[in-house]
């Protein structure tokens, strides 16, 4: 045995309650005792370490790299001492002094290894801190001095020599007040200091110096009473700062913390403080207030286009613009990359916010020169009034913020009021968003697909690929559910993706059974369109083996003029591709006959609103005649979609459109529906009544 069984006994008396850590091995290196403090430390019981190798008991502690070639030279004789890091169990990151030594027989043969592991982490922490001190006294730019408890200068730091032009040495020993410029009927502030030091622990205000070269020194002072472990007076420490620097200074700290960068609006910070300054007044003379939160519609599509700079050009002229429209006691701020909030801090009726909305859209809708040609931005506005919509500052602005969204779906480039529907339509968009993310994880969504005929021939000539959603709980979901969620989240991008890949993927496998060869429309979403969408066309159609003609991209006239040069461009990348490209929901938007003619278009497509009363309402006749008419003239083929009679389908056919979709014919269907449905057709190709 390493010793006696009394010698044990008595070791474990003497070691056991140590603080710190203690532990014995034998010449095996066998761990023969540890004390309490190193079961605290490695949170180990005893019996799991006793009897263990070395290696296993300092893993548990966590010194196994670095003590163990010392434990083996210690069984040689050598001693070793070092300081180390190591992560505890029990306590976080501790630092210990680790001292190793040989444990001897009083023959001298070496029978086994003493470990002590003192822990030093406060003695570490507070040298640091002081060192940290002493650098911080040394390099800090305002001056300081210690002073004595008799309040004489006892130390002073470089920037008090720097700022008064006094030696450290001239000054020491002296009271403070020798620096003051006073005159006869000059008040000592000192006097007032020690005063309110008596029964407080710091004091702060304005005091004069005169310099050595006689220049007089206006600092903002604060002194602090420090205390010893009785409470009696230690010593003053006193830390002044040029003024002139300090209001240079929190001039600069101020724009940092309350002003945007970009454009020098009020930031989230100090709009939220003037909110609650107006609430606090309007609740105190009863008034309303009201906040405007302002979307830029597809900023992000110009910025991509335009690159960051130009987009930093056009936030600034946004924000010009819309401090021109704004009373003096209103705030104009900036609350995120292209939002922006506007505070009313008095108003008498809802109204009010409602006509400056109106001016706000005017002024944004106005063209920006960019990059030498003229730029039409919109934004969306929503607005809500305190009292009516909330009594808390953040509430205030999430319904403002909801009411934008509500304003976005409405078509953007308008402003809508906040209601309490919105609040249940925004948790179910919420909702929404999270399902449709594992919906596009898990495969649940899923292409129907809607004939196209062509009116003369009564012949199939394509098909209308549209998402539909299988929700394993509410099952089939309809489009005007989950698109506008997906929109509104972005995540109708990689939705988008998928389904043009999907698409490509059917009509290839069609083609090869030899059941249909035309081609299939797929619809692009605004925010796919301005997403290098000719790369993920080139990628479908690459991936499913499938030639560019057969595939048809359709795209809303508003996303089109949202940027017509862009557009343009993208769409001459498409044509050279060999995509067929076509205008859906013609006469929704605002086309002009100049831009038409310059997008390479092989299809319009006039939007079911105008079909289904096209026999009742001469306005709906008259459009879809004119849609008719205007493809005629450039050379365009034009497809009616929503045809449901065969009134409807006559009078079309009247007109002389070309082609035709609707439930006539037959609904979307899946696509295993798709053969059944197309040999039918073949056999009797006439829409039933």
């Amino acid at each position: 045995m390493l010793v006696d069984a009394n010698a044990q006994l008595l070791l474990n008396a003497l070691l056991r309650n140590a603080d710190d850590p203690v532990l014995v091995f034998d010449a095996d290196l066998a761990c023969r005792f540890v004390n309490d403090a190193t079961c605290r430390y490695s949170a180990t019981d005893r019996q799991h370490l006793l009897g263990g190798h070395a290696s296993s008991v300092f893993d548990a502690v966590g010194f196994e790299n670095t003590i163990l070639p010392a434990l083996t030279q210690a069984l040689g004789g050598a001693s070793a001492q070092f300081r180390a890091w190591r992560p505890t169990k029990a306590r976080g990151e501790r630092c210990f002094d680790v001292r190793i030594e040989p444990l001897n027989q009083p023959s001298g043969h070496i029978v086994g290894v003493t470990v002590l592991l003192e822990d030093v982490t406060e003695q570490v922490h507070t040298e640091e801190r002081a060192r940290l001190a002493m650098m911080m006294f040394e390099h800090t730019t305002e001056g300081l001095m210690v002073l004595g408890a008799d309040q004489r200068i006892r130390l002073v730091n470089p920037a008090f020599s720097e700022l008064t032009g006094f030696d450290a040495d001239e000054v020491a020993g002296q009271f403070p007040q020798t620096l003051l410029s006073l005159g006869p009927d000059s008040h000592d502030p000192y006097a007032d200091i020690w005063h309110a030091l008596e029964y407080d622990h710091t004091w702060q205000g304005e005091v004069t110096y005169r310099c050595r070269n006689g220049r007089l020194l206006s600092t903002w002072q604060t002194v602090v009473r420090v205390l010893d472990a009785h409470d009696a007076v230690e010593h003053y420490l006193a830390i002044f700062t040029d003024l002139t620097e300090r209001q240079r200074f929190e001039q600069q700290l101020e724009r940092l913390v309350y002003y945007d960068a970009l454009t020098s609006l009020p930031n989230r910070a100090l709009l939220s403080d003037r909110i609650a300054q107006a609430m606090s007044r309007a609740e105190r003379v009863g008034n309303r207030m009201a906040l405007l939160f302002v979307d830029l519609d597809r900023f992000k599509a110009i910025n991509d286009a335009l690159g960051n700079h130009q987009g930093d050009q056009l936030l600034r002229t946004v924000a010009q613009r819309l401090r021109e429209q704004t009373a003096a006691d209103m705030t104009v701020s900036r609350y995120g990359a292209d939002q922006f909030v506007l505070l009313m801090p008095e108003i008498d009726t809802p109204d009010q916010a409602a006509t400056l909305a109106g001016r706000l859209q005017e002024a944004l809708s106005e063209p920006h020169r960019m990059t030498g040609q003229d730029l039409t931005t919109t934004g969306s506005i929503g607005i809500a009034v305190y009292p009516d919509d909330g009594s808390e500052r953040e509430l205030l602005i999430q319904h403002a913020e909801t009411a934008m969204q509500a304003a976005k779906r409405a078509g953007r480039n308008t402003f809508r009021f906040f209601t309490q529907d919105m609040n249940q339509r925004s948790a179910e968009f919420l909702l929404l968003d999270s399902h449709l993310r594992q919906a596009l994880v898990n495969g649940d969504l899923l292409l129907y697909y809607q004939p196209q005929i062509d009116l003369k021939t009564r012949q199939v000539i394509g098909t209308e690929a549209l998402m539909r959603w299988r929700h394993p709980e509410l099952g089939l979901v309809p489009p005007n559910r989950f698109i506008p969620a997906a929109e509104e989240s972005g995540l109708i991008v990689p939705m988008g993706q998928w389904a043009m890949k999907e698409a490509c993927r059917q009509n290839k496998a069609w083609q090869d059974e030899g059941l249909l060869h035309a081609p299939v429309a797929v619809n692009v979403s605004a925010r796919q369109f301005a997403e290098q969408l000719e790369l993920v066309a080139a990628e479908a159609l690459s991936s499913a083996g499938l030639a560019a003609q057969w595939l048809e991209l359709e795209v809303t006239e508003s996303t089109l003029m949202d940027d017509v040069n862009e557009a343009i461009l993208t769409l001459n990348a498409l044509k050279r591709m060999g995509v067929r490209l076509a205008i859906d929901d013609f006469g929704t938007g605002y086309s002009s006959l100049s831009y038409l003619k310059r997008f390479p278009l092989d299809k319009l497509k006039v939007d079911r609103s105008f079909v289904i009363d096209i026999l009742n309402d001469p306005d709906d006749a008259a459009i879809a005649g004119a849609v008719v008419s205007l493809a005629k003239n450039l050379r365009l083929k034009v497809i009616a979609e929503g045809v449901e009679t065969d009134g409807q389908l006559d009078f079309l056919e009247q007109m002389g459109c070309d082609e035709m979709q609707g439930f006539l014919v037959a609904p979307p269907l899946p696509a295993e529906k798709m053969p059944e449905f197309l040999a039918r057709w073949q056999e009797k190709p006439t829409p039933a009544s």
